[in-house]
């Protein structure tokens, strides 16, 4: 309980927490059966909380937050699922800003600069939409 009061948790990191404190395979998962039954460890909550906080100060796309959620041990539809119900599209466009701003194209002319930040912005996952609003209103 101790664990669970201090900070959200997910289902495979408070596993991973109380295996490493020797507590038996069995007792680790009726706690978080019952855990999860009482809706105290959730991880589609978990995910939503751990997306806003990276959300804010985060310098990777959509596609690394999701990778990075798998990590965490949270299945590929709970983290799809959080990302959508969280990365709203002004959250979209300021992470895309922080994003660009680690990305420094070469001495290219304006049109392939556009083509590689277009690119690079397309491998971290951020929807054409916000992408082509991005270009728009920059170049």
């Amino acid at each position: 309980m101790a664990l669970i009061a201090r900070a959200e948790q997910c289902s495979r990191g408070l596993k991973h927490k109380l295996e490493k404190k020797k507590y038996s395979p069995r007792a680790v998962e009726s706690t978080l059966k019952n855990l999860s039954e009482l809706d105290l460890v959730n991880d589609r909550r978990y995910a939503e909380l751990w997306l806003k906080a990276r959300i804010k100060k985060e310098r990777n796309g959509p596609r690394m937050l999701n990778m990075s959620l798998k990590v965490r041990g949270i299945d590929r539809e709970t983290a799809e699922a959080a990302l959508t119900a969280v990365l709203t599209s002004e959250a979209e466009t300021e992470l895309l800003r922080r994003c660009i701003d680690k990305f420094v194209p070469g001495k290219e002319g304006k049109q392939n600069q556009k083509m590689a930040i277009r690119r690079f912005l397309k491998m971290q996952g951020f929807s054409t939409d916000i992408i082509d609003r991005y270009i728009e209103e920059e170049y």
